[in-house]
């Protein structure tokens, strides 16, 4: 009885086998040959989505020896852009615990679109510079989404709406201040004309009140 429901598992076991085999190949990643090694990149989390923490993933494996390269973190870098703005930032990468050969530059990205990530150093005696782009712009990884669609019950704004909308709060609070200035500008000037014509009219008074008394006494 114990030998026949092993066999009957078997085919169970098989298909979890598939699963856990194919699972990290079905991710979104774009693989390339870098002189003798060859790189796996993408984001470390997919889908990959505007204002969910994230990160570069990174795997560096030496063709020849097929085995993981370790240490880069000292001699490469990933300068990661977002294509549609052409807003570029330089990350340092760091090794992920207890898995050789394998990076990540930590981020959270805040707006969708598609993204470049630009590896540049050296790995031993190669010199490294390759792009790579989400797939938006012909590359083999993801793009960043909008999480929009997943809020749920309520919509919260993403982090680009709320810089916005402060960005809009501070010109329409300069704008008030310029036209408070301005108006206050023009009460000074006001104030000052009146002060003048008041200074004019009591000299033009004293004047006339001169003039009268030196007639008075010349008659």
């Amino acid at each position: 009885m114990c030998f026949l429901y092993k066999i009957k598992l078997l085919p169970i076991a098989g298909v979890v086998l598939l699963l856990l085999l194919t699972s990290g190949t079905a991710l979104a990643h774009e693989r390339r040959d870098v002189g003798e090694y060859q790189f796996v990149v993408g984001f470390i989390v997919e889908p990959a989505l505007e204002g969910i923490k994230n990160g570069v993933d990174l795997r560096v494996t030496n063709t020849a020896t097929e085995q993981p390269v370790e240490g880069l973190q000292d001699s490469l870098q990933v300068e990661i852009t977002h294509v549609p703005t052409g807003t570029s930032k330089v990350f340092s990468l760091r090794t992920i615990f207890g898995d050789p050969g394998h990076y990540t530059a930590d981020l959270i990205p805040t707006a969708p679109g598609v993204y470049q990530m630009r590896f540049f150093g050296t790995i031993e005696e190669t010199e490294v510079n390759e792009t790579f782009v989400s797939r938006g712009g012909g590359g083999g990884f993801d793009d960043i989404e909008s999480s929009t669609d997943l809020h749920f019950p309520e919509h919260l704004p993403e982090l680009r709406e709320i810089e916005s909308a402060v960005r809009g709060i501070q010109i329409s609070v300069q704008g008030a201040q310029d036209a408070a200035l301005d108006a206050s500008d023009q009460a000074s000037s006001a104030n000052t004309l009146a002060i003048v014509a008041l200074v004019v009219g009591v000299v033009g008074i004293a004047a006339g009140a001169g003039s009268a008394f030196l007639s008075v006494r010349r008659h």
